[in-house]
């Protein structure tokens, strides 16, 4: 009742209704006053109680002569819109213990107490003063007649969405607030809710929490895929734990089928995450369970939770289907490459295309062989039918390894973009500057900055200032700048890493410190390095050397460098650390893979370790060479997002296709071959994005809950060139997303007070609970409104104007006759 009468009191004010009056009454006011005070002028030092209440009585029959109106605005009746909004999402059916209501029963007879007429519900007696609007929110929001009977069997809470479509569905209506009853559990995104601002007050209504029994949930969990050999995915989980405090919660990992991979557990009060390590044996969309579990103290499984719904959670990994394509590059057969190569033959996620030089250029007049021969002699008794092809004396010998066709390489390293762009990677081992032509140095600059592919140039005796890269092109790109010199180590060397190669997963080969420690302490001394004279602005060095004078220099550097980053390697002997494993094999010491703990080993489809067992120098070449390829673009990239505009479930695929220099295609015809869970399979043709070129959209309404898959084909019309025929090659990519609309809704039983309170403040509104309902309901028709009305009465007419000056003059009179006066 006090905040109706403060709501009054705020929009209401005094007008004099006759102002010929003012004057007559004023006088009349000074003429009584003077009158009393003179009567009473005896009185007025022994009882001036007496004379002021006389004068306060004859002023209030003076200004009654002006006829006083109490004026204030209030909401038009039945002129203003009101929506209240019932949250029908199944996760208000989850039930504190067995005595207590669940939050759907409560909301139930509210809104049943609000439809009846005898006695007349707070939905009724809003009715009365307002223009009432009736809606449920689930999935989508939608308008009903009435609440009686409401079913709570939503599989989403789209609350923002919904608040956000009323703002627009009102937009320039008289919408004076809404009344939204929920938990505040939202399904859709709500992380940025500035979208509200401007919109009539939203009061959130929370239902009496009364929860009692413990309930665990998956929470929330990220996937990352690092450039690690023996876990290229990390699944870090964050569960969630409701209404007990000791205790133990399990964690378990499982694949798709449910079989478990991994189980981890920590204490209920420890905050840190779960991480989880998985190497998965396909490519493409790879599909996760989460499970988790509560466990007392001596770990045995809880019997009773809120809710088992939120135990289980399926996650979607994407997976490259095609290996990354690296173009090796060498002035000379080393053993460099030999380890490289086969380190990187069994990784079904890495190729190595080798273009190897294993002859310099000759002059012309050196060794001309028979009289009149132009060949190198080299090649004598080949190709025979067309000397034209012949390698002739001033051209190297080169060999290619590793490509695909007959075609690839043939003439060389590539001399046109699209014939280079599609590598993903170069590696330039010990080969100089003179090697290439200035617009191959070019193409190279424009692979790494405007392709966004990797660089990594490797040491040598030819290698970055020694191999003359001083001002090209690629001594750009890289992160030293080769045109300072400095000393090289008069003596062997020892690698280390730095403070921010320690953070790196792609740089160790351990989890623990002190076992990387003692793996570099195993490691041989080096003797081959390039001396780095200055490193870049923005590289980083993640390993170094040092002679035992402790004179360190930089073995490892890496930077960002446009679109794609680059890499210097300035030990050029590292070949003498696989030796060395070797000769420990010899020995049978444990190395590489056989050294580690059981528990740092990564287990494989049906338990077990992994049948490989590789060298760290064999692990640290595929983890470098996978960090190179990691994040560059493909000609057809492929993404999913969730879609509100279309309702919860639905997803937009999105495609972003590329020609073959890696510029943007509009001309593409790109579809989407989905397969639902059940296995059924339909097509969609991408429509071109408005707004971005090369981009192609199409969404999908999912309405069966589990693992979605999806392929993307893309055909791309390339025109002809004097060196390229024409093609329309296809284009694939694949992807998957998990639809699990019920886990979703219930991943947790707890009321979320925050968001309510946070769209209270931008609406300026309020958040309150369901017992204070039929207080607000009141206090809305003296609440501002859109439309409102001017009222007024007069004060004069009041019965405690004249009761009030009476007893003022009674009260006076009764004084005086008390003290014997007249």
């Amino acid at each position: 009742m006090s905040q109706v009468f403060l709501r009054l009191v705020q929009f209401s004010s005094l007008v004099i209704g006759d102002r010929q009056w003012l004057w007559p009454s004023v006088g009349l006011v000074v003429f009584g006053g003077l009158l009393a005070l003179w009567l009473n002028r005896r009185r007025l030092t022994i009882a001036p109680i007496g004379p002021v209440l006389r004068i306060l009585g004859w002023t209030l029959l003076a200004l009654c002569l002006l006829n006083p109106l109490w004026s204030s605005s209030r909401p038009r009746s039945r002129a203003n819109v009101i929506a209240v909004v019932a949250d029908i999402s199944r996760s208000h059916l989850v039930a504190g213990d067995t005595e207590t209501v669940s939050r759907a029963q409560a909301f139930q007879d509210k809104l049943k107490q609000g439809e009846s007429k005898e006695p007349v519900g707070w939905l009724n007696r809003l009715s009365q003063d307002f223009e009432l609007r009736r809606y449920t929110v689930a999935d989508r929001l939608q308008q009903v007649d009435h609440f009686e009977p409401v079913e709570f069997n939503g599989t989403a809470s789209d609350l923002h969405t919904a608040l956000r479509q009323l703002k627009q569905r009102f937009e320039g209506q008289p919408l004076a607030g809404v009344i939204l009853l929920t938990d505040g559990n939202a399904t859709d995104s709500v992380e940025d809710l500035s979208d509200l601002s401007g919109m009539p007050p939203v009061y959130s209504v929370v239902p009496p929490n009364g929860l009692t029994l413990p309930d665990s949930a998956t929470g929330t969990h990220s996937v990352t895929q690092t450039a690690f050999d023996d876990a290229p995915v990390t699944i870090q989980v964050q569960p969630e734990v409701a209404n007990v405090k000791s205790g133990k919660i399990a964690v378990t990992l499982c694949d798709a089928s449910g079989l478990p991979l991994e189980t981890q557990t920590r204490a209920i009060d420890d905050p840190s995450p779960l991480k989880f390590k998985h190497r998965p044996t396909e490519g493409g969309a790879v599909f996760y369970q989460i499970k988790t579990a509560l466990q007392d103290t001596a770990g045995k499984e809880l019997e009773a939770e809120a809710t088992l719904v939120n135990n289980s959670q399926l996650i979607a990994v994407q997976r490259s289907t095609s290996p990354r394509r690296i173009l090796y590059v060498s002035g000379r057969p080393n053993w460099d490459f030999k380890f490289l190569r086969r380190a990187v033959e069994t990784d079904p996620q890495l190729q190595i295309v080798a273009l190897i030089r294993i002859a310099k250029k000759e002059a012309k007049f050196d060794f001309r062989g028979r009289e009149g021969e132009q060949a190198n002699s080299l090649f004598r008794g080949f190709d025979k039918a067309d000397p034209d092809t012949v390698e002739e004396y001033d051209e190297p010998v080169l060999i290619r390894l590793g490509t695909k066709d007959d075609q690839e390489l043939r003439g060389g390293f590539p001399q046109a973009a699209e014939d280079l762009f599609q590598y993903d990677a170069i590696v330039i081992d010990d080969v100089e500057a003179g090697f290439f032509l200035a617009d191959q140095m070019k193409l190279i600059y424009d692979f790494v900055s405007r392709r966004g592919g990797g660089l990594l140039m490797m040491a040598g005796q030819e290698s970055f200032r020694q191999g003359g890269f001083d001002r090209t092109p690629i001594g750009e790109t890289l992160p030293i700048d080769v045109s300072r010199d400095m000393p090289f180590p008069k003596a062997g060397v020892r690698l280390s890493l730095t403070r921010d190669g320690w953070l790196q997963p792609w740089i160790r080969l351990r989890s623990d410190e002190v076992s990387e420690e003692e793996r570099l302490l195993s490691m041989p001394e080096f003797i081959t390095v390039n001396p780095a004279g200055f490193i870049r602005p923005g590289a980083v060095i993640m390993a170094e050397v040092k002679d035992e004078e402790e004179t360190s220099w930089p073995a490892l550097v890496v930077q960002r460098f446009g679109k794609g980053r680059t890499a210097a390697l300035c030990v050029g002997d590292l070949w003498r650390w696989r030796l060395s494993e070797g000769l420990r094999q010899l020995q049978g010491l444990p190395t590489g893979s056989a050294a580690l703990d059981p528990g740092e080993r990564e287990p494989v489809e049906g338990g077990g370790l992994p049948t490989e067992d590789l060298s760290d120098h064999a692990r640290a070449c595929r983890q470098m060479m996978r960090w190179l390829v990691a994040d560059v673009p493909k000609r057809l990239d492929v993404n999913v997002s969730d879609d509100p505009t279309l309702g919860s479930g639905s997803v937009r695929l999105t495609a972003f296709v590329r020609g073959a220099d890696f510029e943007p295609r509009e001309n593409a015809d790109v579809k989407f071959q989905v397969t639902s869970p059940d296995g059924q399979k339909f097509e969609m043709t991408a429509e071109p994005s408005d707004t971005e070129p090369g981009v192609f959209e199409s969404s999908i309404s999912t309405t069966v809950a589990g693992a979605w898959k999806a392929t993307a084909t893309a055909l791309v019309a390339e025109e002809a060139t004097a060196d390229r025929p024409a093609s329309n090659e296809p284009l694939t990519a694949s992807l998957g997303w998990a639809y699990q609309p019920d886990q979703k809704e219930m991943r947790s039983v707890a009321v979320n007070r925050t968001l309510l309170d946070e769209v209270s403040r931008i609406t300026k509104g309020k958040t309150i609970e369901l017992d204070e309902l039929e207080t607000l309901t009141a206090s809305l028709p003296q609440s501002s409104a859109p439309l409102t009305e001017i009222w007024s009465w007069p004060i004069w007419h009041s019965w405690w104007v004249f009761a009030t000056a009476l007893a003022c003059l009674v009260t006076d009179w009764t004084l005086r006759r008390r003290s014997g006066l007249p």
